[in-house]
């Protein structure tokens, strides 16, 4: 009988499948024939318990309204994935007893990620205490917050080291001390119900200068030995790592919506005042606005704001389970020191699929509809001024040029290619990637 070139591949695999697994299932049945110790029947059952967890979080995002768009679901799914990675690395690899940073950057795009900011953070223990230090470059800010519970997406703030309250040596290089009890020029207070550090990186000139340096100890454990995992410490592990991520799945999904259907709480191509989040876990003095982007392909919208005099303001576009869009290889976000100040002395921005032939583009990679989102940082905690509240106009796509001002240069294919190519060098030095 003679085969053709698919069946035999058909067969080799089948005869390697036949080779390799059955030993497999044949010894992991005999193991199953010992009786397992209490602490491996909680390892399993963990791990089991994570899979649930997994099960149950992509449940909800097939339910959700945004899932009811085809633009929208692998993006839900990458959501998933993110979330993932950070909560098992948060809960099963960062030991508050020897703490590492867990950095969330170019390759994690979830969790209302900035695409400015290099974020590190890690497990603590409430009540001990711990040093941070390092060497600051190019940053335009860094600001250290301290949350309690185990949440990353709806946390409670127990202390923040805001960027103008810091004191760094002349050379660049700071010390901060989290402790329960007052210690040195930066310190913060560690109450016990302290669970994790957030540090926030801020880059507003995207140089490809490296970033600046953070590390972190636990005082007193520099030199101890540690030694590998407990199973009952990485059973719990995996438990919480389950929770939070059902947790910030659902948190992320929803953060700008109401639960019903698909009205959301934030206004579609119309952008509200700037407010401040500190009090929902957000940075201290630090102004927020969101609108959703609602664009056809021959449609752009047309964004005008202002320089706030701040450390550090930028406008960037979410999909809608607020994750960034993808920013190293597309423009789809820009600092204050990146845009184009026109003669008027504001920025105007079009946000659109395709390329208007400006500086000053957000681009939406296609995606219909999505969040636009404002932040303004170091401008104290006066009320934003009213006149300079974001504004935002859609119009046809071939009527761009009578929106924008008369003096607005062209910017050709080959300088958005430099461009790009720019914003990828910055983001493989930052990200060391």
């Amino acid at each position: 009988m003679r085969i053709n070139a698919r069946e035999r591949l058909a067969l080799i695999g089948a005869m390697a499948g036949a080779a390799v697994f059955p030993p497999v299932r044949i010894a992991a049945a005999r193991e199953r024939t010992k009786m397992p110790d209490n602490s491996s029947r909680d390892l399993e059952a963990a791990w089991s318990d994570l899979c649930a967890s997994l099960q149950q979080a992509s449940e909800f995002v097939q339910g959700h309204a945004n899932y009811r768009a085809e633009e929208n679901r692998a993006s839900g799914y990458q959501m998933m994935v993110g979330v993932l990675v950070k909560a098992l690395e948060m809960h099963t690899r960062v030991d508050p007893d020897f703490p590492v940073w867990h950095v969330h950057d170019t390759m994690h795009l979830c969790g209302a990620d900035n695409p400015d900011q290099r974020y590190l953070q890690c497990r603590i223990r409430g009540g001990e205490s711990y040093r941070i230090w390092g060497r600051l470059t190019n940053e335009a800010r860094l600001d250290v917050q301290i949350y309690a519970g185990e949440s990353t997406s709806l946390p409670r703030s127990t202390g923040f080291l805001s960027f103008e309250e810091m004191h760094v040596e002349p050379d660049g290089t700071y010390e901060i001390i989290v402790s329960p009890n007052r210690s040195g020029a930066n310190w913060m207070d560690n109450p016990p119900d302290s669970a994790r550090v957030l540090i926030r990186q801020v880059y507003s000139d995207w140089s490809i200068e490296p970033p600046g340096e953070v590390h972190i100890d636990r005082i007193g454990f520099e030199g101890a030995r540690r030694t590998g995992p407990a199973a009952a410490d990485l059973a719990r592990g995996l438990r919480e790592a389950g929770e939070n991520l059902k947790q910030d799945v659902a948190a992320w999904a929803n953060l700008h919506q109401t639960v019903t259907d698909s009205d959301h709480a934030t206004p579609v191509n119309a952008i509200p005042p700037p407010a401040s989040t500190f009090a929902q876990g957000g940075a201290k003095n630090r102004y927020m606005t969101f609108s959703i982007y609602d664009v056809a392909e021959d449609e752009a919208l047309v964004l005008r704001w202002w320089p706030m005099g701040g450390t550090y303001q930028a406008v960037h576009l979410r999909d809608l389970w607020n994750s960034s869009l993808e920013y190293t290889n597309m423009q789809s976000s820009l600092t204050g020191e990146q845009c184009e100040e026109s003669a008027d002395g504001s920025f105007w921005c079009v946000l659109s699929a395709r390329d208007p032939g400006v500086a000053n583009w957000l681009d939406t990679g296609g995606l219909k509809r999505g969040y636009v989102a404002f932040r303004f940082d170091g401008i104290g905690d006066r009320p934003f001024d009213a006149d300079k509240v974001p504004t935002l106009e859609r119009v046809h796509f071939d009527d761009l040029a009578a929106h924008l001002p008369k003096d607005t240069p062209r910017f050709t294919a080959e300088q958005r290619f430099a461009a790009l190519a720019a914003r990828r060098k910055h983001l493989q030095a930052r990200c060391h990637r």
